[in-house]
């Protein structure tokens, strides 16, 4: 079964960085993706999604429902038709919402796992702790607004790295189906990024030494966006 259209409010997205030797992301990579690589490296990172009143298009507001969401991902190219197209796969979704869980997982083949958040923002200052239920993921990043993007980033410039990030808009993500991907696109009425300075990082996936060894891998940089009305569109299975 196909994901309906999808639409809502991004309340509050905050884009985790980093950067990563190409050829380590590629090993973590189903075989029909490869890393998009800007400047010599592959980018990967996580997302912090508040999401608002999300459903199905045409359902009256009450239908709609409001969760935290964390998605691991990377940037990837892959091949659509006669050319190749840029995106980003989502290895593992975590989300507080068990409709989430059943509905997208179980009805969907859109897997999500059941996580708890602890969020504290306020005055530009966002605090976010992300706890999977299976102990298989948790990050916890304290970040506020910046005044500027870092120079030593590995995008050239702020409107560089939001360019990269609004054209990989779609999603490639396991199914529970063996060997199945699911396609998504995020489509969004508006585009706006502001930098975060990250004050502190952990992260159990990006700090895993067996995925990722010393050296392969390095913080870059945070952006956030909010109050983004957008919708998800399914582009079947890969």
């Amino acid at each position: 079964m196909e994901l309906p259209v999808l639409t809502g409010t991004i309340d509050r997205r905050i884009l985790i960085n980093y950067r990563v030797k190409p050829e380590v992301v590629r090993a973590l990579l189903p075989p029909h993706l490869e890393p998009l690589v800007v400047n010599g490296y592959a980018s990967a990172g996580v997302c912090l999604l508040k999401l608002k009143n999300i459903g199905m298009k045409y359902f009256p507001s009450f239908l709609k429902i409001t969760s935290e969401n964390a998605a691991h991902r990377f940037l990837v190219t892959f091949k659509e038709g006669d050319g190749i197209m840029n995106g980003v796969y989502i290895p593992r979704r975590d989300t507080d919402s068990m409709l989430n869980v059943v509905v997208a997982g179980k009805m969907f083949s859109w897997p999500h796992h059941p996580a708890s958040f602890q969020i504290n923002e306020a005055n530009g200052r966002y605090c976010v702790r992300m706890k999977s239920e299976d102990d298989h993921a948790s990050l916890d990043v304290e970040a506020q607004i910046a005044d500027g993007f870092p120079s030593d980033s590995m995008f050239e410039s702020l409107a560089h790295a939001s360019s990269c990030f609004q054209g990989c808009a779609v999603g490639v993500s396991p199914s529970i189906k063996s060997k199945t991907f699911k396609k998504i696109e995020l489509k969004t009425n508006t585009w706006s990024v502001t930098p975060l300075q990250v004050r502190s990082l952990k992260s159990s996936y990006f700090e895993d030494k067996l995925l990722f060894p010393d050296g392969s891998i390095r913080f870059d940089h945070a952006l956030l966006m909010e109050r983004i009305q957008h919708e998800w569109l399914s582009h079947g299975n890969m």
